[in-house]
């Protein structure tokens, strides 16, 4: 199955808390995100030179924004609409439309491969050849961003960590957001929907956890944490999800105007600053 993991999962997929999910995207990353990364895998190729491995320079991209993509994040209410219309959340989107990046999936295009050595190398080779990637990886932290990190892992710890004190420092710490959030919040429980947090960031995530949640339930039955799950098996919960984000977004419209250029504003802060 081809999916694409949201953020709240990548953590959870490297430290080997969901493994049978998949491999993370790299997240969308444009100006000195993108520019450290390449700095850092041309650092990188050097340093594994030196150390007798070849290693050429490579950077995931993750699913392609549509325009309405972009115009939902700088807060457009008509753009998030078409969006959400069609999409909800995009997490049972992704099982209906694989081949939609658009849905959040990893579409096929997508997918280029790694160039450097994986399988094709015996377990000995392919052990030394981590070790020295894990180095250089450290290595090219410290002289292109001046991070200290000790491997991959602590990079999307430090990641996760940045943008939840920026989060709570800029979101959750607005009082304007705060009082959009008090009457999104009302509106949404005359709805019928249940909340458990007034916080600005918490109630703009509500819905996608939401339905995360019903993605762990059904692997979970399944035996998996990442379920398996047909186009015709996922559209009735699409549509329950489509349901959800249409009142989530009928009930937010203002706190989303405001909200989403600022959420954005700290994805592209922290991807700039710890780059995935």
């Amino acid at each position: 199955m081809r999916a694409f993991v949201t953020a709240a999962l990548a953590l959870a997929v490297l430290t080997g808390c969901a493994t049978d999910a998949p491999e993370p995207a790299a997240p969308s990353a444009t100006g000195a995100g993108q520019e450290a990364k390449w700095k850092m895998e041309r650092l990188k190729a050097d340093c594994m030179k030196q150390k007798g491995f070849k290693y050429t320079p490579f950077v995931m991209s993750g699913p392609k924004e549509t325009e309405a993509q972009k115009k939902m994040a700088a807060g457009d209410y008509a753009a998030a609409k078409e969006v959400r219309t069609k999409y909800g959340y995009r997490i049972f989107s992704q099982f209906v439309y694989p081949d939609d990046s658009a849905s959040g999936a990893l579409a096929d295009e997508e997918q280029v491969l790694d160039p450097n050595p994986g399988v094709r190398m015996n377990e000995t080779q392919f052990n030394a050849y981590k070790t020295a990637e894990g180095a250089c990886m450290v290595k090219a932290f410290k002289a292109v961003l001046n991070k200290d990190v000790k491997d991959r892992i602590d990079v999307f710890k430090k990641h996760f960590d940045l943008k939840k004190q920026l989060t709570a420092r800029r979101l959750d710490g607005d009082a304007e957001l705060v009082s959009l959030a008090a009457t999104f919040g009302d509106c949404l429980k005359d709805k019928g929907y249940a909340i458990t947090s007034l916080k600005p960031n918490d109630l703009a995530s509500r819905g996608e956890k939401a339905m995360l949640a019903q993605v762990g339930k059904i692997g979970k039955e399944q035996g998996k944490s990442w379920p398996d799950l047909t186009a015709e098996q996922a559209r009735p919960y699409l549509a329950t999800e489509v349901k959800d984000a249409l009142d989530d977004l009928e009930c937010g419209k203002e706190f989303y105007a405001r909200y989403s250029p600022m959420s954005t504003a700290v994805d592209q802060e922290v991807e700039a600053q710890l780059p995935l």
